[in-house]
Protein backbone atom coordinates (compact mmCIF):
# COMPACT_ATOMS: atom_id res chain seq x y z
CA UNK A 1 0.00 0.00 0.00
CA UNK A 2 3.24 2.29 0.39
CA UNK A 3 2.58 3.71 -3.54
CA UNK A 4 -1.50 4.02 -3.33
CA UNK A 5 -3.41 6.98 -2.21
CA UNK A 6 -5.34 6.90 0.69
CA UNK A 7 -8.95 8.13 0.31
CA UNK A 8 -11.39 8.79 3.30
CA UNK A 9 -15.40 8.64 2.37
CA UNK A 10 -16.59 10.55 5.36
CA UNK A 11 -21.01 10.10 4.58
CA UNK A 12 -23.99 9.27 7.23
CA UNK A 13 -25.25 7.03 4.41
CA UNK A 14 -23.66 3.07 4.23
CA UNK A 15 -25.14 3.20 0.57
CA UNK A 16 -24.06 6.52 -0.42
CA UNK A 17 -20.22 5.35 1.43
CA UNK A 18 -20.55 2.10 -1.13
CA UNK A 19 -21.59 3.46 -4.20
CA UNK A 20 -18.50 6.12 -3.73
CA UNK A 21 -16.28 3.49 -2.93
CA UNK A 22 -17.12 1.21 -6.21
CA UNK A 23 -17.01 4.67 -8.25
CA UNK A 24 -13.44 5.14 -7.29
CA UNK A 25 -12.64 1.62 -7.42
CA UNK A 26 -13.49 1.08 -11.19
CA UNK A 27 -11.70 3.97 -11.53
CA UNK A 28 -8.46 3.11 -9.20
CA UNK A 29 -7.91 0.06 -8.32
CA UNK A 30 -4.59 1.01 -6.37
CA UNK A 31 -6.39 3.24 -3.72
CA UNK A 32 -7.14 2.40 -0.25
CA UNK A 33 -10.45 3.50 0.94
CA UNK A 34 -11.89 3.61 4.46
CA UNK A 35 -15.55 4.81 5.68
CA UNK A 36 -16.69 7.04 7.99
CA UNK A 37 -20.48 8.17 9.05
CA UNK A 38 -19.24 10.89 11.26
CA UNK A 39 -16.61 12.96 12.41
CA UNK A 40 -15.68 11.12 15.46
CA UNK A 41 -15.05 8.28 13.00
CA UNK A 42 -13.68 10.08 10.51
CA UNK A 43 -10.75 12.04 12.99
CA UNK A 44 -9.89 8.17 14.20
CA UNK A 45 -8.98 7.50 10.34
CA UNK A 46 -7.17 11.15 10.22
CA UNK A 47 -5.15 10.44 12.82
CA UNK A 48 -4.03 6.69 11.82
CA UNK A 49 -4.51 6.98 8.01
CA UNK A 50 -3.54 10.31 7.30
CA UNK A 51 -5.30 9.94 3.75
CA UNK A 52 -4.66 12.53 0.60
CA UNK A 53 -8.52 12.75 -0.29
CA UNK A 54 -11.57 13.05 1.94
CA UNK A 55 -15.01 12.97 0.18
CA UNK A 56 -17.70 14.27 2.77
CA UNK A 57 -21.39 15.35 2.89
CA UNK A 58 -21.34 18.37 4.88
CA UNK A 59 -25.30 16.78 6.25
CA UNK A 60 -23.93 15.15 8.82
CA UNK A 61 -25.11 14.08 12.46
CA UNK A 62 -25.05 17.13 14.98
CA UNK A 63 -24.87 19.74 12.15
CA UNK A 64 -20.81 19.52 12.18
CA UNK A 65 -20.11 19.00 8.76
CA UNK A 66 -19.22 22.65 7.93
CA UNK A 67 -17.24 23.32 11.04
CA UNK A 68 -15.17 20.00 10.00
CA UNK A 69 -13.79 21.42 7.36
CA UNK A 70 -11.99 23.66 8.75
CA UNK A 71 -10.94 21.33 11.28
CA UNK A 72 -9.76 19.06 9.32
CA UNK A 73 -7.81 21.78 6.97
CA UNK A 74 -5.81 23.42 9.97
CA UNK A 75 -4.82 19.41 11.42
CA UNK A 76 -4.10 17.82 7.76
CA UNK A 77 -3.46 20.79 5.49
CA UNK A 78 -2.66 18.83 2.47
CA UNK A 79 -5.64 16.49 2.45
CA UNK A 80 -7.40 17.47 -0.77
CA UNK A 81 -11.56 18.08 0.72
CA UNK A 82 -13.89 17.17 -1.82
CA UNK A 83 -17.51 17.99 -0.69
CA UNK A 84 -19.88 15.44 -2.22
CA UNK A 85 -23.55 16.47 -0.96
CA UNK A 86 -27.38 17.68 -1.25
CA UNK A 87 -27.14 20.87 0.33
CA UNK A 88 -26.03 22.32 -2.77
CA UNK A 89 -26.82 25.99 -1.77
CA UNK A 90 -24.27 29.29 -2.87
CA UNK A 91 -24.00 29.70 0.91
CA UNK A 92 -23.15 26.54 1.90
CA UNK A 93 -20.90 26.25 -1.35
CA UNK A 94 -19.44 29.37 0.09
CA UNK A 95 -19.01 28.28 3.35
CA UNK A 96 -17.42 25.33 2.57
CA UNK A 97 -14.97 26.57 0.39
CA UNK A 98 -13.67 29.10 2.82
CA UNK A 99 -13.34 26.87 5.29
CA UNK A 100 -10.87 24.77 3.62
CA UNK A 101 -12.93 22.63 0.73
CA UNK A 102 -11.34 22.21 -2.40
CA UNK A 103 -14.18 20.79 -4.27
CA UNK A 104 -17.87 21.55 -4.03
CA UNK A 105 -19.82 19.01 -6.10
CA UNK A 106 -24.01 18.70 -5.79
CA UNK A 107 -25.00 14.73 -5.55
CA UNK A 108 -27.60 15.38 -7.44
CA UNK A 109 -26.30 17.79 -10.35
CA UNK A 110 -22.52 16.38 -10.56
CA UNK A 111 -22.06 13.51 -13.07
CA UNK A 112 -19.88 10.37 -12.71
CA UNK A 113 -18.29 12.30 -15.94
CA UNK A 114 -17.46 14.87 -13.32
CA UNK A 115 -16.69 12.88 -10.29
CA UNK A 116 -14.43 11.13 -13.03
CA UNK A 117 -12.42 14.08 -13.69
CA UNK A 118 -11.58 15.41 -9.97
CA UNK A 119 -10.86 12.17 -9.45
CA UNK A 120 -8.12 12.46 -12.08
CA UNK A 121 -7.22 15.83 -11.02
CA UNK A 122 -6.82 15.08 -7.64
CA UNK A 123 -5.75 11.33 -7.00
CA UNK A 124 -4.74 9.86 -10.24
CA UNK A 125 -2.11 12.92 -11.70
CA UNK A 126 -0.36 12.58 -8.09
CA UNK A 127 -0.27 8.72 -9.15
CA UNK A 128 1.75 9.78 -12.27
CA UNK A 129 4.86 11.69 -10.73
Amino acid sequence: MANSKKVLILDPSPFFRSTIRKVLQTIETQLYVSEAKNTTEAEHILNIEQPDVMFMDIALPNNDGVPFLETVKSRYPDVCLIVLTSHDSIEYQKASLLRGANYFLSKERSSRLHLREIINSTILKENAN
